[in-house]
């Protein structure tokens, strides 16, 4: 006995909550909060394990770096870190999407077919007709 997909209206509220599919877009968003999450708590566990370990002291007894004291110098390098890994999970996480009822997730473009594209789009002559 097979069992036919039952279409499901937006405005209807006579479903099952099995016969709903799970769309991909929730679960890549899910991932990207938890990793964007993770990504700023440790951002703010070094910021503030810098301030309390290097800071607070008498400043007498403060070491410089470049003209800046060490917890001050600590706090730029854990800001340019923060950018770095920006940079990668902005890269590597996150996923382009439409934002449609019935959008889809876009395909990951590696480095290697935009190039290939970009060439493609520059060898390839306008027609004019």
């Amino acid at each position: 006995m097979s069992r036919q997909k039952k279409e499901i209206s937006y405005d209807s509220r006579d479903y099952d909550f099995k016969e709903i599919e799970t769309d991909e877009r929730f679960h890549q968003t899910a991932k990207e909060f938890w990793v964007t999450l993770l990504t700023f708590g440790i951002f703010i566990v070094f910021l503030t394990g810098n301030l309390y370990l290097n800071g607070g002291s008498d400043v007498a007894h403060y070491k410089y770096v470049f003209g800046f004291p060490l917890w001050i110098f600590l706090e730029i390098v854990i800001l340019v870190g923060m950018v770095v890994a920006v940079e990668l999970v902005v890269t590597f996480v996150y996923r382009d999407m439409d934002v449609t009822p019935t959008g889809k997730l876009k395909p990951r473009r590696r480095k290697q077919d935009i190039t290939t594209t970009g060439d493609q789009e520059k060898a390839a002559p306008e027609s004019e007709d």
